[in-house]
């Protein structure tokens, strides 16, 4: 068996690892790629807040002036907006629909979001003198962070078919190129508090992954001593560190709603007091923004979790959850339980992100220093999905024997 394993190696991982890494090359050097004739030197000396700093994890570009400026934002905001579409329309309006015309759909709203949002940036670019009129290179702007996005569409899409994790190696690298610039800027007794919060956070984000909640099940179709051990599998945080990664993008979508409408009633004063509030270095925009994050906590884990479709297919198979009624009881217990988790885990969420944006509101931290602990949330939720990703790659050749 061991020879046979061997000469029938896939070398699946090595595979996937060599997709993934070409990928990352292309990345990064389309990050380093100038928008045409944009002036670099007027951003060089500009003081970052907490926003820009918090949306370049997504886009990997500080000052938002390169070809990749907008990053992985529209594929994101894309694909989440079509799982909610099909989420609403049902488990019937999934299983009709095709995974190619699923991609062709989230394809052209990832163009459309690409597009709103290159036109809301290329209106606070600044431009080296040229003999073309500024709007015609605003013009351009738009259309190369159009393409830019067009292709880290394409490179996270193959990435999810042929390598590891998706969108999320191209985040990863955005959070430590970040990490390793707020660490190299900062001076080391500067570090001590942030570091500390880091630490505890880190230390809370992995025993939320790891304390799994098992829902007991009895399975019809297990009639021996394995049958006590099924169960369904909840985490204390039931899908991660997602939300607070997405929470910025539906944070920026807001604040450009709103600066539609102040174009729309120009002499609004309400409508720009709530625009100017909108941003993480007041009290009101954190607090909207802690907000965003516990809603979407709750709204992505019954997106992705489903727990209607669960309880149905829990029925469909004669099985059930001990001490629950099949149908209509078992989406409530599993609803519920779903929403307690969802509720204990976005409390902990903003418990830990508003200490250390309350510290950088009363001016004891800087605002990149005051993202360190939230930063290495993400990176550390990130780092554990790869990880498992990779791990199944691994084991792969092992049960390709049976397959």
């Amino acid at each position: 068996r061991d020879v046979y394993l061997k000469a029938n190696r896939t070398y699946e991982l090595g595979k996937r690892l060599l997709v993934t890494i070409l990928i990352l090359v292309i990345y990064m050097a389309g990050r380093s790629i100038l928008l045409y004739c944009v002036d670099p030197a007027a951003y060089q000396l500009e003081e970052l807040d907490t926003q820009n700093i918090m949306a370049s994890m997504i886009s990997g570009d500080r000052y938002q002036y390169t070809v990749f400026a907008l990053g992985v934002m529209p594929y994101i905001m894309s694909s989440l907006l079509m799982w909610l579409y099909a989420a609403i329309r049902g488990s019937d309006y999934k299983s009709r629909i095709s995974p190619r015309k699923m991609s062709q759909a989230t394809l052209a709203l990832m163009m459309v979001i690409a597009s709103v949002s290159a036109l809301s940036r290329a209106g606070d670019l600044v431009f080296q003198e040229s003999a073309l009129d500024v709007q015609v290179l605003r013009a351009i702007a738009v259309a190369e962070m159009v393409a830019g996005a067009a292709v880290i569409y394409g490179m996270a899409s193959l990435n999810k078919e042929r390598g590891i994790g998706g969108q999320m190696p191209i985040i990863l690298v955005n959070i430590v190129d970040n990490l390793a610039l707020t660490i190299q800027k900062s001076a080391p007794e500067q570090l001590k508090r942030p570091a500390a919060l880091c630490l505890i956070m880190v230390i809370i984000i992995l025993a939320m992954e790891n304390v799994i909640i098992r829902i007991p099940v009895q399975r019809v179709s297990i009639h021996n001593d394995y049958a006590k051990d099924s169960y369904i599998p909840l985490k204390s945080d039931p899908i991660g560190v997602m939300p607070i990664m997405f929470a910025v993008s539906f944070l920026m979508i807001l604040r450009f709603l709103v600066r539609l409408l102040l174009y729309i009633f120009e002499d609004s004063q309400r409508l720009q007091l709530f625009y100017d509030r909108l941003e993480l270095t007041n009290a009101a925009g954190a607090g909207v923004y802690l907000g965003i994050v516990f809603a979407l906590n709750i709204l992505f884990s019954f997106i992705m979790i489903s727990p209607g479709e669960m309880a149905e297919n829990l029925q469909k198979g004669g099985d059930s959850i001990v001490n629950v009624y099949a149908g209509k009881k078992t989406k409530r217990y599993l609803r519920k339980k779903l929403l307690l988790l969802d509720i204990f885990s976005g409390l902990v969420f903003c418990l830990m992100m508003g200490t250390s944006l309350t510290l950088a509101l009363r001016g004891e931290l800087s605002s990149e220093l005051a993202l360190l602990p939230s930063r290495a949330m993400i990176l550390t939720g990130i780092t554990l999905t790869l990880l498992r990703e990779i791990r199944a790659y691994w084991k792969f050749d092992s049960y390709s024997f049976f397959i």
